[in-house]
C-alpha cells in the first residue's frame, strides 16, 4: 500500500511538473508577440506622424502573427489557428508586396 501511495504522489508532482512548464512556455511566447506588438504600434505612430512609409512596420508584424499561428497550428495541434494563420499570411503577403513596390 506504501508503495502504491509513492507512486501516486510521483505521479502528481510529475504532471504538476509539466503543467507549470507548459504555463511558462505560452506565458514566454505572449510576452514575446506583445514586446513586438508594442514595439511596431510606436514605430507606426512615429512613421506615421513624420509621414513616412509604413508597410514595412506592418509586414514585420504580420510576419510575426503568421509565425505564432502556423507554430500552434503544426506544432501544437491547435486547428483554430487555421483562420489566424490565413488571414495573417494574407496580410503578410499585401504589406510586402506595398513595400517593395513602395506604393
Amino acid at each position: 500500500m506504501d508503495k502504491e501511495r509513492i507512486l501516486e504522489k510521483s505521479r502528481k508532482e510529475n504532471k504538476n511538473q509539466d503543467e507549470m512548464e507548459r504555463q511558462i512556455r505560452i506565458e514566454g511566447e505572449s510576452f514575446s508577440v506583445l514586446i513586438t506588438m508594442l514595439v511596431g504600434i510606436f514605430l507606426l505612430a512615429w512613421k506615421f506622424v513624420h509621414g513616412e512609409e509604413y508597410h514595412d512596420i506592418l509586414a514585420m508584424f504580420w510576419c510575426t502573427s503568421t509565425g505564432c499561428a502556423l507554430y500552434r497550428w503544426v506544432i501544437r495541434g491547435q486547428k483554430s489557428q487555421v483562420w489566424i494563420f490565413a488571414v495573417s499570411l494574407a496580410l503578410l503577403i499585401y504589406n510586402l508586396v506595398k513595400y517593395l513596390i513602395g506604393a
